[in-house]
């Protein structure tokens, strides 16, 4: 009798790498709210800079893949560095529909973690090799009912070195 063949399958995946030149910054990773069950009511889905999720308004998340946006920079020891966002508050909106929910109250991983908004906030670099970074975290204010599917906007974080 012949040998059976193997099936033979390939699949593909994805390297990345990120740079980071002096003077500069670098987003690591995507802010990501992770995936939520609308309540009855308006209510409004919360991360801190860990990560950390809380919910008001009968929201239950059901997914644990949320995450703060990572940003890496690279300047000296000392430096001061300015840092803000450029609204105070960002509309995403369900892919293939027109609903939308609204993202506001921008968290700095700072210690202590702040507001950041269109005041920028300064910050000193202490790392001794100048490379730094910080997470960004907010509210997601989810409507009644929300329909279901993905939501997605952008949000833009200015850095200066002073």
């Amino acid at each position: 009798m012949p040998a059976a063949l193997a099936a033979q399958t390939t699949e593909p995946s994805e390297a990345q790498a990120f740079v980071v030149t002096p003077l500069s910054f670098v987003k690591q990773f995507d802010l990501d709210f992770g995936q939520i069950i609308p309540g009855d009511t308006n209510g409004a889905v919360v991360m801190d800079s860990t990560g950390a999720v809380t919910t008001t308004g009968g929201i239950i998340q059901i997914n644990g893949t949320q995450q703060p946006a990572r940003f890496w920079g690279f300047g000296t020891f000392n430096q001061r560095v300015l840092i803000n966002s450029d609204a105070t508050s960002y509309v995403l909106t369900r892919e293939g529909g027109s609903e939308t929910m609204v993202m506001d109250q921008l968290l700095i991983g700072s210690q202590p973690p702040i507001v950041i908004n269109t005041n920028p906030r300064r910050f000193r670099i202490v790392n001794p090799d100048g490379y730094f970074s910080f997470t960004i975290a907010g509210r997601l204010q989810v409507a009644a009912n929300q329909a279901s599917g993905v939501y997605s906007g952008e949000f833009t974080i200015q850095l200066e070195y002073e």
